[in-house]
Protein backbone atom coordinates (compact mmCIF):
# COMPACT_ATOMS: atom_id res chain seq x y z
CA UNK A 1 0.00 0.00 0.00
CA UNK A 2 1.17 3.21 -1.26
CA UNK A 3 1.40 6.53 1.13
CA UNK A 4 2.42 9.04 -1.73
CA UNK A 5 0.32 11.12 -2.12
CA UNK A 6 -0.52 12.85 -5.35
CA UNK A 7 -2.03 16.57 -6.02
CA UNK A 8 -2.38 18.06 -9.16
CA UNK A 9 -2.91 22.23 -9.11
CA UNK A 10 -1.97 24.41 -5.65
CA UNK A 11 -5.77 24.42 -4.74
CA UNK A 12 -5.17 20.46 -3.99
CA UNK A 13 -2.20 21.20 -1.83
CA UNK A 14 -3.77 23.86 0.00
CA UNK A 15 -7.32 21.85 0.72
CA UNK A 16 -5.04 19.01 2.26
CA UNK A 17 -2.48 20.98 4.71
CA UNK A 18 -1.48 19.88 7.79
CA UNK A 19 -4.26 21.73 9.89
CA UNK A 20 -2.92 21.33 13.70
CA UNK A 21 -0.12 23.56 13.12
CA UNK A 22 3.78 23.50 14.26
CA UNK A 23 6.07 25.20 16.39
CA UNK A 24 9.77 25.36 17.36
CA UNK A 25 10.46 23.85 21.09
CA UNK A 26 14.05 24.61 22.70
CA UNK A 27 15.43 21.20 23.54
CA UNK A 28 19.40 21.19 24.82
CA UNK A 29 19.55 25.15 23.47
CA UNK A 30 18.46 23.82 19.73
CA UNK A 31 15.74 24.24 17.87
CA UNK A 32 13.57 21.85 16.81
CA UNK A 33 10.60 21.90 14.84
CA UNK A 34 7.68 20.13 16.05
CA UNK A 35 4.64 18.99 14.25
CA UNK A 36 0.61 19.19 16.54
CA UNK A 37 -1.22 16.19 16.06
CA UNK A 38 -4.48 15.58 17.06
CA UNK A 39 -4.33 14.72 20.52
CA UNK A 40 -6.50 11.10 20.00
CA UNK A 41 -4.15 10.60 17.22
CA UNK A 42 -1.13 11.04 19.39
CA UNK A 43 -2.01 8.56 22.27
CA UNK A 44 -2.75 5.99 19.57
CA UNK A 45 0.77 6.27 18.21
CA UNK A 46 2.59 6.76 21.90
CA UNK A 47 0.26 3.31 22.57
CA UNK A 48 1.19 1.74 19.57
CA UNK A 49 5.28 2.21 19.54
CA UNK A 50 5.83 2.47 24.02
CA UNK A 51 8.75 -0.40 25.27
CA UNK A 52 9.32 -1.11 21.49
CA UNK A 53 12.48 -0.40 19.56
CA UNK A 54 11.74 1.59 16.84
CA UNK A 55 12.85 3.40 13.77
CA UNK A 56 11.46 5.55 11.43
CA UNK A 57 11.69 6.58 8.56
CA UNK A 58 11.27 9.78 7.11
CA UNK A 59 10.66 10.96 4.03
CA UNK A 60 10.52 14.50 2.61
CA UNK A 61 8.77 14.94 -0.26
CA UNK A 62 9.09 18.57 -2.11
CA UNK A 63 6.58 19.59 -4.74
CA UNK A 64 7.33 23.42 -6.36
CA UNK A 65 6.20 25.17 -9.62
CA UNK A 66 7.93 28.83 -9.52
CA UNK A 67 5.70 29.93 -7.07
CA UNK A 68 4.60 27.72 -4.44
CA UNK A 69 6.37 25.38 -1.95
CA UNK A 70 5.26 22.75 -0.41
CA UNK A 71 6.73 19.52 1.96
CA UNK A 72 4.77 16.35 2.35
CA UNK A 73 6.51 14.86 5.45
CA UNK A 74 5.70 11.34 5.76
CA UNK A 75 7.17 9.26 8.68
CA UNK A 76 6.88 5.58 8.79
CA UNK A 77 6.78 4.00 11.67
CA UNK A 78 8.53 0.41 10.65
CA UNK A 79 7.21 -2.66 12.27
CA UNK A 80 3.96 -0.89 13.98
CA UNK A 81 1.99 -0.27 10.46
CA UNK A 82 1.70 3.43 11.25
CA UNK A 83 2.08 5.97 8.26
CA UNK A 84 1.63 9.75 8.79
CA UNK A 85 1.88 12.61 6.60
CA UNK A 86 1.79 16.49 7.15
CA UNK A 87 1.82 18.19 4.45
CA UNK A 88 3.27 22.23 4.99
CA UNK A 89 3.22 25.23 3.54
CA UNK A 90 7.02 26.05 3.15
CA UNK A 91 6.94 29.31 1.75
CA UNK A 92 6.01 30.83 5.18
CA UNK A 93 7.83 28.11 7.78
CA UNK A 94 11.25 28.63 6.30
CA UNK A 95 12.39 28.60 10.11
CA UNK A 96 10.84 25.25 10.80
CA UNK A 97 12.66 23.83 7.86
CA UNK A 98 16.11 25.30 8.72
CA UNK A 99 16.07 23.75 11.95
CA UNK A 100 15.21 20.62 10.84
CA UNK A 101 18.30 21.02 8.69
CA UNK A 102 20.58 21.85 11.56
CA UNK A 103 19.57 19.44 13.97
CA UNK A 104 17.90 16.29 12.33
CA UNK A 105 15.61 15.60 15.20
CA UNK A 106 11.50 16.48 14.62
CA UNK A 107 9.17 16.38 16.96
CA UNK A 108 5.21 15.64 17.60
CA UNK A 109 2.93 16.51 20.33
CA UNK A 110 -0.59 16.56 21.21
CA UNK A 111 -2.56 19.66 19.44
CA UNK A 112 -2.39 22.66 21.72
CA UNK A 113 -5.60 22.19 22.82
CA UNK A 114 -4.57 18.84 24.21
CA UNK A 115 -5.84 19.14 28.53
CA UNK A 116 -3.02 17.37 29.96
CA UNK A 117 -1.13 19.09 32.45
CA UNK A 118 2.24 18.21 30.79
CA UNK A 119 3.04 18.82 27.07
CA UNK A 120 4.18 15.19 25.77
CA UNK A 121 6.71 15.01 23.13
CA UNK A 122 7.35 12.66 20.94
CA UNK A 123 11.26 13.36 19.89
CA UNK A 124 12.69 11.33 15.90
CA UNK A 125 15.46 11.48 15.09
CA UNK A 126 16.05 11.74 11.45
CA UNK A 127 18.09 8.83 10.11
CA UNK A 128 19.86 10.75 7.13
CA UNK A 129 20.11 14.26 8.24
CA UNK A 130 22.05 15.38 5.16
CA UNK A 131 18.53 14.85 3.61
CA UNK A 132 17.05 17.30 5.34
CA UNK A 133 20.12 19.71 4.71
CA UNK A 134 19.56 18.77 1.30
CA UNK A 135 15.85 19.60 1.47
CA UNK A 136 16.22 22.76 3.03
CA UNK A 137 18.61 24.36 0.42
CA UNK A 138 15.65 23.04 -2.25
CA UNK A 139 13.35 24.83 -0.17
CA UNK A 140 14.96 27.73 0.39
CA UNK A 141 16.21 28.30 -3.26
CA UNK A 142 12.65 27.90 -4.44
CA UNK A 143 10.98 30.12 -1.65
CA UNK A 144 13.82 32.74 -2.82
CA UNK A 145 12.75 32.57 -6.16
CA UNK A 146 9.09 32.90 -5.76
CA UNK A 147 9.84 35.71 -3.41
CA UNK A 148 11.90 37.49 -6.15
CA UNK A 149 8.42 36.69 -8.74
CA UNK A 150 6.44 38.18 -6.39
CA UNK A 151 8.84 41.37 -5.93
CA UNK A 152 9.63 39.99 -2.60
CA UNK A 153 12.99 40.62 -0.87
CA UNK A 154 14.21 39.23 2.72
Amino acid sequence: MSHNRKFQIPEDFFRNLHQYGTTLIDFKENKVPCIYVDSRRYDQIIRTVYGKKLAVDTVLNIYHDGRYVFVDIQMKFLNTGIVENFLLYANKMLSFFEALSKTGLIALAPNRSYSGNDLNIFMIQLPRREAAVNAFKLIKSNVKQSDEKDGLTH
